[in-house]
């Protein structure tokens, strides 16, 4: 543990970040270790405010769907033209949301886990943009300045988990949230994968936890992270 105090749980989504997260917290609260979590993803604070506020002005016929992608999918030319705004308060509440539950704690001698963090935001980002047809460049301000906040924090572990798409398509119903699009998750099995292993500078985990239980998964986990 003394190598990195930043551990980040990041994925597809259903993967088990979230559960697996607040197992391995337990578990370091009772080793007797100072532990926060804090999750860090595109689309905090105001910006989701105005994202629901932009879906039912001009998607309100979709249902089911996250608000992002019903602008995405229903008003494309709308989001291009706002892109950059969006882009830019985007980073200023990701900013905001790092310094206060990553930065501060880890100063404060906490170990942080965090579900999702810098790589998914950037990977969100090209996503999008992509889409729109307003591809983010590599030396962008955005990704640069996105990369020079996670190095705030030193040396991080990264736990990348994944399942099959039929898996997780039963955890997405199980838990009532919408289906997500394949290319969607392919992006995260290529480019979040490959920027996570990038940007992971300490030990990085890949786990598949289709065929694994919950406590199979975690026992993995722990003994990777904690031996």
């Amino acid at each position: 543990m003394s190598q990195s105090r930043v551990i980040v749980f990041i994925g597809t989504v259903g993967s088990g970040k979230s559960t697996h997260m607040k197992i391995l917290y337990s578990k370091l609260k009772q080793r007797g270790f100072k532990v926060r979590i804090s999750t860090l993803k595109r689309g905090h604070l105001l910006i989701f405010l105005l994202e629901v506020l932009l879906a039912k002005m001009f998607a309100g016929k979709r249902r089911g769907v996250y608000p992002i992608r019903a602008i995405l999918e229903e008003r494309p030319t709308l989001f291009r033209r706002i892109f950059r705004l969006w882009l830019s308060l985007d980073l200023i509440s990701i900013t905001l949301k790092f310094l206060a539950s990553i930065y501060l704690p880890l100063k404060l001698g906490y170990i942080v886990l965090v579900e999702e963090y810098i790589p998914a935001m950037i990977t969100d980002y090209i996503y999008i943009g992509n889409l729109i047809n307003s591809t983010l460049k590599v030396n962008s301000f955005a990704i640069n300045y996105s990369i020079r906040l996670m190095k705030l924090c030193g040396p991080v572990r990264i736990v990348f988990l994944d399942a099959k798409d039929e898996e997780l398509k039963r955890r997405w119903k199980l838990r009532g949230s919408p289906e997500e699009r394949e290319d969607y998750l392919q992006m995260q099995r290529t480019l979040l994968l490959r920027l996570s292993r990038t940007l992971s500078s300490n030990e990085f985990i890949y786990v598949n936890t289709s065929s694994r239980t919950i406590r199979e998964t975690q026992e993995l986990i722990t003994y990777r992270l904690l031996v």
